[in-house]
């Protein structure tokens, strides 16, 4: 490795006497040494050892425009010199609510959370208040709560009314439901990821479900803004009964939102999901500032454009080199390139091809999704895929 980082460490170790395990572990999951951040911007951020990467985390997600994006700041800035929490409504959580409504298919409502957890929460007691039935059946990752996790300390009580399906198994969906007939209230499921719903799949899902008086909730905190301005929904053409965005939408705040169809979303209206710090105005006006700017850019284009190079840049270079254990997935504005692991010879070629690419200033996060930005010039792409093809040559060189 050419780059130190001793700072990083001793931030690592300041963190272990001060936070509960020494910090969130998927935010400890980087490799292959430890990489504590000091700052970014645009599509870049730099570590306590002043090391900087081109970044295709992005925070997880939320950072569409870029990290420190000025119009963001500097919207946000402006709003909070008139205070950030009233608890009374305020007139930009309408203005948002309305582009909201403009803009996602299926948005007839809009329900402000803070979270991605918060707001798919929130999805399940509506649905569950509007079918009046208990069992939720889940597709994909819907955050921590208890409902979608049997993690340790998890409410036993809670996560035993919710089913599990994998993505693309229509077969399994109608199976549970039959065995539950009459039960469920809702499928929850992100529309897409490393995976591509099959010809026909959300179609059919969503005749499925409804047919059986459950409502069809897509979790498009990861896709939204991203796929299209409205959504995998927009993007596929499938419109769901509510929706669940927030990532993207204010661009790092943590704003998140459950939309839905009126019929529904009215005779919810008295569901209390109140918080103190949902539809806060720094978020509101950050996810304002937001949509602005990936309207007025084109944002969702050119992300597709830039990680469509990227992924047509990776298979190219996998075929001529001869690697086998790449896994190629995902589309433009969420594309994903990894290494198979499968035995010691493949580990030993994947940890050398991180250990390289870290080292020549990338941040390509390991058996994650990964997330483009606005920010991600075409000499990122260039730099990423020519470093990336000098660490699978030393990769292999050295296997």
């Amino acid at each position: 490795m050419g780059r130190s980082f001793e700072k990083s460490f001793a931030w690592k170790e300041r963190a272990k006497a001060a936070l509960v395990g020494g910090g969130q572990p998927h935010k400890q999951s980087q490799p292959p040494d430890p990489v504590m951040v000091a700052g970014g911007k645009g599509a870049h951020f730099w570590d306590a050892d002043g090391n900087d990467y081109i970044d295709y985390l992005m925070g997880y997600g939320p950072m569409i425009l870029g990290h420190a994006y000025p119009t963001v700041i500097e919207a946000v800035s402006k709003a909070l010199e008139r205070g950030n929490v009233y608890n009374f409504g305020h007139t930009l959580e309408i203005e948002l609510a309305e582009k909201l409504v403009e803009i996602i298919p299926s948005a007839d409502r809009v329900a402000y959370f803070v979270g991605g957890s918060d707001a798919t929460t929130g999805a399940l007691k509506f649905a569950r208040a509007y079918t009046e039935k208990e069992k939720v059946i889940r597709c994909g990752y819907h955050g921590w709560h208890d409902w979608c996790h049997n993690t340790r300390g998890h409410l036993t009580a809670s996560a035993e009314s919710t089913l599990s399906v994998g993505f693309n198994d229509l077969e399994t969906l109608e199976e549970l439901f039959k065995e539950h007939h009459g039960q469920i209230a809702c499928l929850i499921m992100e529309p897409s990821g490393h995976s591509l719903p099959e010809e026909g799949y959300l179609e059919n899902v969503k005749k499925l479900v409804n047919s059986h008086d459950a409502l069809l909730i897509f979790d498009e905190v990861k896709t939204g803004f991203r796929y299209a301005l409205g959504g995998a929904q927009e993007y596929f053409g499938i419109t769901p009964d509510m929706s669940v965005f927030g990532k993207a939408l204010a661009n790092g705040f943590a704003t998140a939102v459950v939309v839905g169809r009126d019929d529904i979303m009215d005779e919810v209206s008295n569901v209390w999901v109140a918080a103190t710090f949902h539809g806060e105005v720094s978020l509101v006006a950050a996810a304002i500032a937001t949509i602005a700017e990936l309207e007025a850019k084109d944002g969702v284009d050119f992300m597709w454009k830039q990680g469509t190079k990227l992924l047509d840049g990776y298979r190219e270079m996998t075929v001529r080199l001869g690697i086998d254990q790449a896994n190629i997935g995902g589309i433009g504005p969420m594309p994903f390139f990894g290494l198979n692991s499968d035995n010691d010879e493949q580990s030993k070629f994947r940890q050398t091809f991180y250990e390289a690419t870290l080292d020549g200033g990338l941040y390509l996060p390991p058996g994650h999704i990964w997330f483009m930005s606005i920010s991600h010039t075409d000499e990122d792409i260039d730099k990423t895929l020519n470093v990336s093809e000098d660490a699978l040559k030393l990769a292999k060189a050295k296997s």
